[in-house]
């Protein structure tokens, strides 16, 4: 009988777990079938996600409605509809055959980590719960412990919660005195997750029937995040296929001392002739006679002319969708590659921490441990690296802003062997975490405008004076406010759009 189990949510994370727990204590694993197994008695046990599926809408009905609910009997689904349990009813999963799908009446056997799950568990002494610290990762552990008849709550079953996955940090944080299972922090993820999974279930199975009914179509699914998900899909569509593309045009003129002014607006100009409804010149005749009459001596007057010095701190962390969003832009790869290269880097070669993370916080206490972070990293970015400054202390360091997980980091471990999607992304997450350590990036931002007759001209440039964190991390900076971010954007459309008479 095993002294203790320790939960894993999946293979690779059970290997961590014991390669932590081995250096802890001096103890050596085996792996045995479906399990770890450590010298002093311990098991580490590996689930596969979620080993519980919801049972289907008839579960739920008498017999009547279940037998018209089965039989697709769209006309009576009105007796039943909408099915509201006061708890979902739950079933271990079973298997379906690769590339099938799973027919009603015919389920497949229980799946195997459900089994071996049941074995251990109903004969150990102590539980601990080591799953990933998310909502979510709670709720797999909880919802299986109480579908075996185990309290998980109960002072038998404790928790371990950490996000990395290296042995050292794992090894140090099992040395402190685990967590209970049930205190609050752990009790009230679970019950996020397992709202979060009811309303789920209810949004979908009943929209889906109600889509059914309507369209008698027993295919018809709909889903709480799926279904506004794929309207604003289509309705992206459908602009992309009726956009009707509208040449305008410009007028840019460069001044006596070199400056390049670009038309901005004609204020009350909107639908009038040679303007469309958005007060864009339509008409080139009428943007080149603009920079005619300014050519044959129109005067202009300034109407603004400033200089404006801005700091800008370094960018927070990487999410998972940062990540992603980023690499794909930089590196000219797809989402779901970048997604599979940051996968690679956190399972396979432990090079940066958890990935499954929407924060871009960092906890204070990891500033203390950046200078030997930045070291192990000089083997990889060694001028980047020796010119941090670890006195300076970014805002990404900030416990209050934190959730389950922290932002995506380098452990410290180099990898080797990357292919050079890998690599690219391993790299983004250095020069990021790197960039916290280097001073504010300082620039003026210059800003001209006139007005000629009628239209208004503007003129903006960016003069760099310290580079700070760009020297590391050089992504785009933010304009620093939404008026200029807008001119920015409507310059770039201007580019590609218009043709430029000049003056």
């Amino acid at each position: 009988m095993a002294q203790t189990v320790w939960i894993a949510e999946k293979p690779s994370a059970a290997k961590d777990l014991a390669a932590g727990l081995c250096r802890a204590w001096g103890l050596k694993s085996s792996s045995r079938d479906g399990y770890i197994e450590l010298s002093n008695g311990d098991v580490i046990l590996p689930l596969a996600g979620h080993l519980l599926e919801t049972a289907r809408p008839a579960e739920y009905l008498d017999e009547k409605d279940a037998a018209a609910e089965r039989a697709f009997r769209f006309e009576e689904y009105k007796r039943f509809l909408p099915i509201l349990p006061r708890r979902l009813i739950k079933h271990p999963r079973r298997e379906v055959p690769e590339g099938k799908t799973s027919k009603k009446g015919t389920p497949g056997p229980i799946v195997r980590p459900y089994k071996t799950a049941e074995s251990l568990l109903k004969k150990a002494k102590r539980i601990v719960n080591a799953g990933d610290i998310d909502r979510e990762g709670q709720l797999i552990v909880d919802e299986l412990l109480e579908h075996l008849g185990i309290d998980p709550y109960g002072p038998n079953v404790l928790r371990f919660g950490i996000a990395s996955n290296l042995p050292d940090d794992i090894a140090s944080a099992v040395q402190s005195q685990l967590d209970r299972n049930g205190d609050e922090r752990w009790k009230r993820a679970s019950e996020a997750a397992a709202t979060r999974q009811y309303l789920d279930w209810v949004w979908g199975i009943n929209l889906s029937m109600v889509g059914q009914v309507r369209h008698r179509n027993p295919r018809i699914a709909a889903g709480r995040v799926q279904t506004p998900v794929l309207a604003l899909i289509d309705e992206r569509c459908r602009e992309i296929e009726n956009f009707k593309p509208v040449d305008y045009f410009v007028p840019v003129i460069v001044l006596n001392d070199g400056t390049t002014m670009r038309w901005k607006a004609r204020p009350g100009s909107e639908g009038q002739p040679g303007f469309d409804k958005q007060g864009r010149i339509i008409s080139e005749a009428l943007a080149s006679s603009i920079v005619d009459r300014i050519k044959r001596g129109l005067p202009g007057e300034i109407t603004k002319a400033e200089v404006v010095q801005y700091a800008q701190k370094p960018p927070l962390g990487y999410s998972l969708s940062a990540l992603q969003a980023a690499a794909s832009k930089e590196l000219s790869i797809t989402v779901e590659q970048a997604g599979e290269a940051a996968k690679s880097l956190y399972q396979t070669h432990k090079a940066i921490s958890y990935i499954g993370t929407d924060c871009k916080y960092l906890p204070e206490s990891m500033h203390a441990k950046a200078p030997q972070l930045l070291q192990a990293l000089a083997a990889v970015a060694e001028k980047a690296a020796r010119g941090a400054d670890v006195s300076i202390k970014s805002p990404i360091f900030n416990d209050a802003k934190l959730d389950e997980h922290y932002a995506i980091v380098p452990t410290g471990n180099i990898p080797r062997g990357l292919n050079d999607v890998e690599q690219g992304v391993f790299m983004m997450v250095v020069r990021r975490f790197i960039a916290q350590f280097y001073p504010d990036y300082i620039y003026r931002r210059h800003r001209l405008e006139a007005r000629f007759g009628d239209d208004e001209f503007a003129a903006s440039e960016r003069q760099d004076l310290r580079l700070g964190w760009r020297e590391v991390d050089g992504q785009t900076v933010a304009m620093p406010d939404e008026e200029t971010a807008a001119e920015s954007d409507r310059n770039k459309n201007d580019e590609r759009n218009s043709a430029r008479p000049r003056g």
